[in-house]
């Protein structure tokens, strides 16, 4: 991945000063109005929600830039790691599982497998670390009634690339409202909601890591997901409902459960 050099940063610097002259020209941006923003800047490092903001305008084309030539080497479409991704989630045992034994929510088991972009072979033993909100729209380390690394794990599939995770449906749920990016939005009259997701990141060896996120068909937001362009249809799967008895004894649950299948394809390092 290329670094910011000097000599790079100086042409971005010239570029970027003279695209802004040109664009507070063309707009006539008065003194009260550049206050303003001022005001806003200096809000948005104090809050800590730079990293929100730049995602929710710019992450997904930064992102689609910097990771193209793996999509056109067949590797499953990269997406935004987001700001709720947190280093050092554990390592779950088998039968993999996110979340508590009465985590609350309706049960999803996600299964799939992760394979060889060029050759389609199973990737034996490949790494994924797996993240989202529990079923009340919430990531662990916001919501106090959640344990740390809620929801959160790393699972390792089997000599086939197989994995399969019981977890709850994820839902959908709207990013940080109360600091300047939720008043920014208010003001462009967007709503601030994301689509139900689930993020993962893989890893193998001798392959390129993989970042990027799960969406489910039918869901409203999808269209309307404040990230624009998150929610890539290479990246939607369906749920699947199932009710009947047999189907619950199998899984040994309580109620009725739902299914949904990913296969992930990763890019060889060579």
């Amino acid at each position: 991945m290329r670094t910011l050099t000097a000599s790079r940063l100086n042409v971005l610097y010239d570029e970027f000063l003279d695209t802004v002259r040109q664009f507070i020209i063309r707009h006539k941006i008065t003194e009260g109005e550049y206050q303003q923003i001022l005001g806003f800047v200096a809000e948005l490092g104090q809050s800590g929600e730079a990293p929100l903001l730049m995602d929710v305008f710019l992450g997904v084309t930064v992102d689609d830039l910097t990771y193209e030539h793996l999509n056109r080497l067949g590797g499953t479409r990269s997406n935004l790691v987001g700001p709720f991704y947190l280093e050092g989630a554990p390592l779950r045992p088998r039968p993999y599982r996110l979340g508590r034994d009465n985590e609350p929510g309706d049960t999803l088991y996600l299964s799939g497998s992760v394979r060889d972009a060029k050759t389609g072979a199973p990737i034996a033993s490949a790494l994924l670390d797996v993240w989202q909100t529990a079923g009340n729209g919430q990531y662990d380390h916001i919501d106090p009634d959640q344990p740390d690394f809620n929801m959160r794990g790393k699972f390792v599939a089997d000599g086939e690339g197989r994995f399969e995770i019981r977890t709850v449906v994820p839902e959908a749920y709207q990013i940080p409202v109360n600091g300047p990016t939720g008043r920014m939005l208010a003001a462009l009259d967007k709503p601030a909601w994301r689509p139900k997701h689930i993020h993962v990141k893989l890893s193998g060896d001798g392959y390129v890591p993989l970042t990027t996120q799960l969406y489910f068909e039918d869901d409203p937001w999808l269209d309307k997901d404040i990230v624009a362009g998150a929610p890539k249809p290479e990246l939607t799967t369906r749920l699947e409902k199932h009710d009947r008895p047999d189907e619950i004894a199998e899984k040994d649950v309580d109620r009725p459960f739902y299914t949904a299948r990913y296969d992930f394809r990763l890019v060889p390092a060579s």
